[in-house]
């Protein structure tokens, strides 16, 4: 019963072995296409984050100078509005400096008039009084104390009169004179704030043209930041679409492969389970044979020996001390290349493929070269059709003939797998069915 079991776990440790290099051969392409994938987005990305912070600098620099601007375009308002009040302030001055210029003009012309009018008294007074007469003349001429009051005294009111005028008018003159100089003073001032206004107007164009210029270099620099980062970001989302589109890929191959594996499994299970059923039916038809025929069987005991013997390998006798040997290895040991070798490997369960079999054979006192191409010329080659339980079946896994194991009959075997360990396993369907290729070796 222990020994079916057996049977029954190694064939279905044998499906799980299948299902597993099933999965990997199977998704193995996919996972490294989505590996490269991977890589490519990783360094998309890193790209990308490279060009966002410099598209960031770029907008901040776009920003620094359109404040820029904004603040030369209000200094350029202010000094075009203080130009425009100056040159107002020009106007005016230099309209009321004409009309100062216009009333001097008209002073000059009264002041020659009243020159003029003098020059004809004086001429009135020589005429009156002959080519030689004088003012002392005019004066003495008189007829009489009373006319000579007369005369003096309009002589001395006349020149009076004129002199007061003549002084009153060039009062005026000065005065005009004085205010017509304090305004060509601050026109001048006004000129000279105008053109240093016009000075500081043409430096901030000038600074405005620069800044405007740097503007379109930057918003150049900008717009071929924004387009790379949108390039990258276009390019990460097919990267992640991809990656994406291989992980589905991937999980549904898996589930195909498991949702096979487990029907394998259990067809498996049942096939084991169905096996068991049999051989318990075989041992109770035995065990029932051998009680109505107890005496026949001990009288031909002796025949029935010699004739199973000639059926069978020198091995099979002795297969029930191989598999009683090797039961404490089951579920408890490990499969490592080279192992089994040396008696630390063998008390704890380290074997690989030939060296167990080299122990297993030890057992019964049969010795074997730890080496499965040794192992190979260690007997006589049969068919697969004649093997019995005890030949030894090489199967081709990393190799050719690069796994070895005990047949134990149907369609069993006994040996050191990867992944089990030491176990039975299942070589008429599976993974193990496929890599025997007939090859048998019977150990004399």
């Amino acid at each position: 019963m222990k020994q079916t079991k057996a049977l029954i776990s190694g064939a279905v440790l044998a499906v799980g072995l299948l299902g597993y290099q099933g999965v990997t051969e199977a998704t193995s392409g996919l996972e490294n296409e989505r590996d490269n994938v991977s890589d490519q987005l990783e360094q998309v990305e890193s790209e990308l984050s490279e060009a966002e912070a410099e598209l960031a600098a770029s907008i901040s620099e776009v920003e620094e100078i359109e404040s820029e601007i904004e603040e030369i375009e209000e200094a350029l308002q202010r000094n075009e509005e203080k130009v425009a009040e100056t040159e107002d302030e020009i106007a005016k001055k230099e309209e009321h400096i004409a009309e100062l210029e216009d009333e001097m003009a008209e002073l000059e012309a009264d002041i020659e008039d009243r020159m003029d009018l003098l020059k004809e008294r004086a001429s009135s007074y020589q005429r009156d009084g002959g080519p030689t007469t004088s003012y002392l003349e005019v004066i003495m001429g008189a007829e009489g104390f009373a006319d000579f009051i007369s005369r003096v005294f309009t002589v001395s009111q006349i020149a009076k009169a004129d002199q007061d005028f003549i002084d009153e008018l060039e009062e005026i003159q000065i005065e005009l004179e004085s205010t017509k100089e304090e305004h060509e003073s601050e026109l001048g001032n006004l000129e000279e704030e105008k053109t240093e206004l016009q000075g500081m107007v043409e430096y901030m164009e000038d600074q405005r043209e620069e800044q405007e210029t740097l503007q379109d270099e930057a918003e150049a620099m900008r717009a071929d930041q924004e387009a790379m980062v949108a390039d990258l970001t276009e390019d990460a989302e097919n990267l992640e679409a991809q990656e994406a589109d291989l992980m589905e890929r991937i999980e549904a191959e898996q589930a195909r492969i498991a949702e096979e594996e487990a029907q394998a499994e259990a067809e498996a299970q049942a096939e084991a389970e169905a096996q068991e059923e049999a051989d318990q039916q075989s041992q109770q038809n035995q065990s029932s044979s051998s009680s109505s025929n107890g005496s026949s069987s001990s009288s031909n005991s002796g025949g029935s020996g010699s004739s199973q013997a000639a059926a069978s390998s020198g091995v099979s006798g002795s297969l029930g001390t191989i598999m009683s040997a090797s039961q404490q290895y089951f579920g408890n040991s490990t499969y490592v290349f080279g192992g089994g070798r040396s008696a630390s490997d063998i008390a704890n369960g380290r074997f690989d493929c030939s060296g167990f079999t080299s122990w297993a054979f030890e057992q019964i006192g049969i010795h074997l070269p730890a080496s499965t191409d040794a192992q190979l010329n260690a007997g006589q080659r049969v068919s697969a059709d004649e093997m019995q339980p005890g030949d030894l079946v090489f199967f081709n896994t990393y190799k050719t003939n690069g796994h070895v194991g005990i047949y134990l009959g149907d369609g069993q075997f006994l040996g050191a797998q990867s992944s089990t360990g030491v176990a039975v396993a299942d070589m008429t369907s599976g993974y193990w069915a496929e890599r025997f290729q007939g090859v048998v070796v019977r150990v004399n």
